[in-house]
């Protein structure tokens, strides 16, 4: 006679029965809509629970206990919703229809199993689903398994409450270990198959005799397949020439007999349009877990792109090598850190004395240092070169022109340009010739501007330069609120001195004056000019009356002295007449004419009173006050 406990092992096997089923057909399904697969799930498990009540242990006369719960729980926990409606419409109508004492408190116990069961789901709200978790459904469902027994109020199957608890336990926890094992290989199998069908490149599995055990989409389409099921069992002789299909079989078997993978073969094949393309296949031999060699796995890509791709990379470095070997300018490439990543011989050649550290992977700091050291430039600010170095490196960063003075003589213009990348450019051009070229021209410049400023005769400023620089002082002097003062000169009886000597007596003359004028001149600001004929002027910046008697004075005592004779004047020798005029500090309205006027009136006023005298005026605010000077 069978034993209670013979029957509810043989209850256990029909739950991993079912389990196992299911695990098995859920991989047939894996194209099922999920509704449509948590339907079956329910139906399966439903059914399940069923099989156990109809194979139940009679414990006592009349109390029959089974594992149908543990079926409840996990349909609900690992289906959802659906699931579980579907398993409870079969389960607990079926209980009710076996009809008992029981009938009533194992309905209710399937109801709230199911319900723990969708409880655990929304606690886990879609996170991995662990062996953990499986363990937490099996205690709750030998809890409520208890619970159910105990309802009974039957005294006499007190002994099978921990026995039942512990079954339906081991059952729950069983068939939750299948299920997160079956999902989870499920899901790696999707994600692999999905893998291979999707790859971008062409990819393949052969059996060890040469037929297409798997293949993707894309070796589907190119050999003309609607879908890769249509090639399962085919080999290369079905698809190919027979000589590349012989070719191909000899390379694999050769592979499979010598264990060592094919990595990257590439080679070049004839499209249906005539157009050559480069494809690269890598293979692998295939073990079983035993080591039997089973068949291998490939993957093919097409390459013609890359291949053009490699090739215009060598046709640029061609021509970039080229470039840079044949162009004038030196050339350097400077990596974030201030490194040499790339250089032409132009460049380390521009530079003779740190020529040999200019190379491919120096740094710009070392080189600048031995430029320091060997006295290569001539523009390092001496007692400020780590400041120097500093700067230069700082101005890898900005676009920037400079020039620098070699040694030599030679002149180097050096163009920085950072990059989007953060390199940074730098070109060398010797602009030697150039820069010679501009500095004679700015020579020449000055020269001219000399020469457009200054009396050919005497060398002293012009009529022109007088004026320009009559309107800069009297602004000056007006917002420095200072004094200022002009002289005006006439050399004495100058028409008679030319009539009785001759002009170029009269040029030495006026060349004369012009000396002692100079000479009288003491300050760097002090300007002298020919205002015209055989009249003299000087600009006297921040002097005031006394200053400028001092001045015209000195002047007009050194030029008596010389005793130039002249028969025609009242002395017998040359002598000159000054006016002078000054600006005081007070007066702030300020004009070239009007000091002009005023020198020219004193000048005037000491040719009147006997000549080779000095007469003043100031100009004090607007009221103008005189004086004289013998």
């Amino acid at each position: 006679m069978t034993s209670p406990w013979q029957m509810l092992a043989g209850n256990l096997a029909v739950v991993a029965l079912f389990v196992l089923a299911w695990a098995h057909a859920r991989f047939w399904l894996r194209g099922v809509p999920g509704a449509t697969r948590a339907l079956l799930f329910g139906l399966f498990m439903g059914l399940g629970a069923v099989s156990s009540m109809l194979m139940a242990a009679e414990v006592l006369p009349g109390r029959y206990l089974d594992l149908r719960l543990s079926l409840v729980a996990v349909s609900s926990f690992f289906g959802g919703p659906l699931a579980a409606i579907v398993t409870l419409a079969l389960a607990v109508p079926f209980r009710i229809i076996l009809g008992g004492v029981g009938a009533l408190p194992g309905g209710t116990t399937i109801a709230v199993v199911c319900l723990m069961g969708l409880a655990g789901r929304a606690l886990l709200n879609h996170r991995t689903t662990t062996l953990w978790h499986g363990l937490a459904l099996g205690i709750g469902t030998a809890v409520i398994s208890i619970a159910g027994i105990v309802g009974l109020q039957v005294t006499t199957m007190v002994q099978f409450l921990l026995p039942m608890g512990v079954l339906n336990m081991v059952a729950t926890v069983l068939a939750s270990v299948v299920f997160i094992h079956a999902r989870r290989f499920a899901a790696e199998r999707d994600l692999l198959a999905a893998a291979l069908a999707q790859a971008p490149d062409y990819s393949y599995i052969k059996d060890r005799h040469g037929r297409f055990a798997a293949v993707n989409d894309g070796v589907a389409r190119l050999h003309g397949f609607a879908k890769p099921a249509d090639m399962i069992g085919l080999s290369d002789f079905d698809i190919a020439t027979p000589e590349r299909a012989a070719a191909l079989f000899a390379d694999e078997q050769r592979l499979i007999e010598g264990h060592e993978p094919q990595i990257e073969f590439e080679e070049m094949l004839v499209d249906e349009t005539g157009d050559e393309r480069w494809f690269a296949t890598a293979k692998v031999p295939l073990h079983a877990a035993n080591g039997e060699m089973i068949g291998i796995a490939g993957v093919t890509r097409d390459i013609t792109a890359d291949r053009q791709l490699r090739q215009d990379l060598i046709d640029s470095r061609n021509t970039l090598s080229y470039a840079l070997t044949e162009m004038s300018d030196g050339l350097a490439m400077f990596d974030r850190q201030g490194n040499i990543i790339l250089c032409n011989e132009q460049y380390s050649a521009s530079f003779p004395y740190t020529s040999e550290v200019r190379r491919s992977g120096a740094n710009l700091r070392d080189v600048l240092l031995e430029v320091i050291k060997t006295g290569e430039q001539l523009n390092v600010p001496a007692g400020d070169e780590e400041g120097w170095i500093e700067r230069i490196i700082a101005n890898l960063d900005c676009e920037s022109e400079e020039e620098v003075n070699l040694f030599d003589g030679r002149w180097l213009q050096l163009r920085t340009r950072p990059t989007n990348e953060g390199k940074t450019l730098v070109v060398v051009t010797d602009v030697t010739r150039l820069k010679n070229t501009e500095l004679a021209l700015h020579s020449a410049a000055d020269q001219l501007k000399h020469l457009v400023r200054t009396d050919g005769l005497t060398g002293l400023l012009n009529r022109r330069a007088f004026d320009e620089a009559m309107e800069t002082e009297i602004a000056r002097s007006a917002r420095a609120t200072g004094p200022m003062s002009l002289l005006l000169v006439d050399v004495d009886r100058f028409k008679a001195y030319n009539d009785e000597y001759g002009h170029p007596a009269g040029d030495d003359a006026l060349r004369l004056v012009a000396k002692h004028l100079r000479g009288a001149l003491k300050r760097p600001a002090d300007m002298a000019a020919r205002y015209g004929g055989e009249e003299f002027a000087a600009i006297l910046p921040d002097t005031d009356e006394d200053g400028a008697y001092l001045v015209a004075e000195a002047f007009r005592r050194s030029l008596a002295d010389v005793k130039l004779p002249h028969r025609g004047s009242e002395r017998h020798f040359l002598t000159a007449s000054v006016g002078v005029a000054t600006y005081m500090p007070d007066n702030l309205h300020r004009s070239a004419a009007e000091i002009i006027q005023v020198a020219d009136e004193a000048l005037y006023s000491a040719k009147a009173a006997g000549r080779d005298r000095v007469f003043g005026t100031r100009i004090a605010g607007k009221q103008r006050k005189y004086g004289t000077h013998n």
